[in-house]
């Protein structure tokens, strides 16, 4: 069985790891976002073509993502434990950003899924204010906007109207859905290193634990001793 690398202090790591930290972790990120950018635009006007591209593309970065994830939590497990905690407080916000890109995503599609599913069940109960509501709503976020004196360009009112679902029947739906697997699997990865990391925090607050205890029992035993040398004198 081949042996475990030696744990190291985090300073000898700190150069490693922050290459991660600061620079091919958030450039798959701004990549990513880059990409749900597209989707969001492509969907926005039924391009679906390009939607499917840009799924594609999005999961190859997802992919890229997960491995630097996985390379750079294989060398913070190098990391002795007594620095858990520095290297805890150095990945925490990575972890996080990480986590908001991947709830970000899904919240995207989720809501074009929940309002279709709406729009489905309207439909079926022919509810004839449905459309006057959609209208109100829509009339109502037009007339917010100008009573506020804001000028809002076109394209932003447009971004803040439900997305179409992207037909079943093409390719889209089904690189959306290898999308979704991978960011899933992401998202696994991200809460597994976070499990581990406060783990290994956990077991140095218990040592410590221990070792605090240990010198109060030391102690306690020191002064019990003096007190029976005392009487024996």
């Amino acid at each position: 069985m081949a042996e475990r690398p030696a744990k190291l202090r985090y300073r000898r790591l700190e150069p490693t790891i922050l290459k991660f930290i600061k620079v091919a972790i958030p450039t798959d990120l701004e990549r990513l976002q880059k990409h749900l950018i597209n989707i969001e635009k492509y969907q926005r006007f039924s391009q679906w073509d390009k939607v499917h591209q840009e799924h594609i593309n999005a999961s190859r970065t997802v992919q890229q993502l997960r491995a630097n994830m996985r390379e750079m939590e294989t060398i913070c497990l190098r990391v002795r434990d007594e620095d858990s905690q520095t290297l805890e407080t150095i990945i925490s916000p990575l972890k996080e950003r990480a986590a908001a890109a991947v709830e970000e995503f899904l919240k995207v599609h989720s809501q074009c899924s929940e309002v279709s599913s709406n729009h489905g069940r309207t439909e079926n109960s022919q509810d004839p204010h449905s459309s006057l509501l959609r209208s109100q709503t829509i009339a109502g976020t037009f007339a917010s906007i100008q009573d506020s004196g804001t000028s809002l360009p076109q394209h932003s009112v447009q971004l803040s109207l439900p997305l179409p679902q992207i037909p079943q029947d093409h390719d889209a739906a089904e690189s959306w859905e290898n999308l979704e697997e991978n960011l899933i699997d992401l998202s696994n990865l991200v809460t597994e290193f976070s499990q581990q990391l406060h783990t290994q925090q956990e077991k140095i607050d218990s040592i410590e634990d221990h070792v605090s205890t240990a010198a109060e029992n030391v102690e306690e035993g020191t002064r019990n001793l003096a007190k029976v040398l005392s009487l024996v004198v």
